[in-house]
């Protein structure tokens, strides 16, 4: 892997922007949370056919590098959800923002996601797990990720109150 395939790029932008306005309080909308992840899942799967269609690389190697890349995705996901700090905000809505330990995580993410293309390169896994699942691995960490948040953020709104915030419909009862 001499130079980054643009996905990575993509996928390195698209986090420095996250994290950059994300350090700021911002309302909790769970809508905004759980969309914009799936929105990159669905770009990187889309992006991933051609590189699965390849179908190169050690069938064994690739399996073992995906299931890794999936568990540390979640696993790190579930991490960062859990150091973000929701709280009221002075308009007496639910805020969220990145704290200096969510940065520190997206940083070790980062870097454990490189570490894992380059050992499954030396294991001859397919590019498609170590090079082209970049925004798929993306999407899903963000959404576990917000996921948390989410919940979170309910945890601090009653459930008779009509919103996280006044702009959004009720997101957590039917109807």
């Amino acid at each position: 892997m001499d130079e980054l395939p643009p996905q990575v790029l993509v996928g390195l932008v698209t986090l420095a922007v996250i994290v950059l306005v994300r350090l700021r309080a911002r309302p909790v909308r769970v809508r905004r949370l759980v969309v914009g992840p799936c929105v990159v899942v669905l770009v990187g799967a889309f992006l991933l056919v051609p590189w699965v269609a390849a179908g190169t690389g050690s069938v064994g190697a690739t399996v073992v590098v995906a299931l890794a890349d999936l568990v540390l995705t979640v696993g790190l996901g579930v991490a960062r959800g859990a150091t973000v700090q929701v709280e009221r905000g002075a308009a007496g809505r639910v805020e969220y923002r990145y704290t200096g330990l969510t940065v520190v995580l997206w940083v070790v993410s980062v870097a454990l996601r490189f570490s894992l293309a380059g050992a499954g390169a030396r294991l001859d896994a397919a590019p498609a797990v170590t090079e082209g699942s970049v925004l798929l691995a993306l999407g899903i960490s963000l959404l576990v990720q917000n996921l948390v948040v989410a919940r979170a953020a309910r945890a601090r709104q009653p459930l008779t109150e009509p919103s996280i915030t006044p702009d959004t419909k009720n997101l957590w009862t039917k109807g």
